[in-house]
């Protein structure tokens, strides 16, 4: 069986189904090389490690509008020095950009990486999914926003709920203020914030395994041909 070819024949038809969505199947493949396609955008080398889904607290954000809910941003990526902080969203389909998503990213922006780590830390007091949110805190412990100090992992390894609230307060944001990008990887576009699928493929294409050879196939289809418009 061949595997990169089934999986990305299959992608391509499906893709044009009208309750398919590319973008949540595709996006781990997007993640392999997304580090290698920031650095042929702008520049500099970037750090491998990337926070999928990374939560954007709307409280935080949106000081008027308290809440502890969250919306997500696909990927939260570093330059390499740590020096600059760059806010990645994956489009699919030209039609799935919003004025909406557009703005909260913007509110981000001007909120700064140290107050959005603390709405990250906020999310985590009030959500009942501590296990979970524990992975995204050593992501981003590994990537040196945060402190967590062991009493807190080992609370949270024991399942210990009156040990992680004794210790939730020694959670140190250690976050600084940085340049943040935005960046939207997308069907097609050539902007200073834009990434089109043909780029990606570039650089993609560049491997030689089959997968990345196939998948760089795609990424031009689909840059090509709009989502409903296959022929069969």
């Amino acid at each position: 069986m061949d595997v990169p070819t089934l999986l990305f024949d299959r992608l391509d038809a499906w893709r044009h189904l009208p309750a398919y969505q590319l973008e949540r199947r595709a996006d781990v493949y997007f993640s392999l090389y997304l580090h290698e396609v920031l650095e042929a955008k702008f520049g500099i080398p970037f750090n491998p490690r990337i926070v999928p889904e990374f939560p954007f607290h709307l409280g935080t954000i949106y000081p008027d509008k308290p809440s502890n809910q969250s919306v997500k941003l696909d990927y939260l990526a570093f330059s390499d020095a740590g020096d600059k902080a760059f806010f990645v969203e994956l489009k699919t389909d030209m039609h799935s950009r919003r004025t909406k998503q557009d703005d909260y990213i913007e509110a981000a922006v001007q909120a700064g990486l140290p107050a959005l780590i603390q709405g990250v830390k906020a999310i985590f007091f009030a959500t009942n999914a501590k296990r979970k949110y524990f992975h995204l805190l050593h992501e981003l412990e590994e990537l040196h926003l945060l402190d967590i100090p062991d009493a807190l992992t080992k609370a949270i390894k024991n399942e210990s709920l009156v040990g992680v609230w004794q210790h939730l307060e020694d959670l140190r944001n250690i976050a600084t203020e940085l340049p943040v990008q935005i960046v939207y990887v997308q069907p097609n576009g050539s902007d200073e914030q834009t990434i089109s699928f043909y780029e990606f493929a570039d650089v993609v294409a560049k491997h030689e395994d089959a997968f990345s050879k196939r998948f760089a196939k795609s990424l031009r289809e689909w840059g090509s041909v709009k989502a409903g418009n296959w022929s069969g």
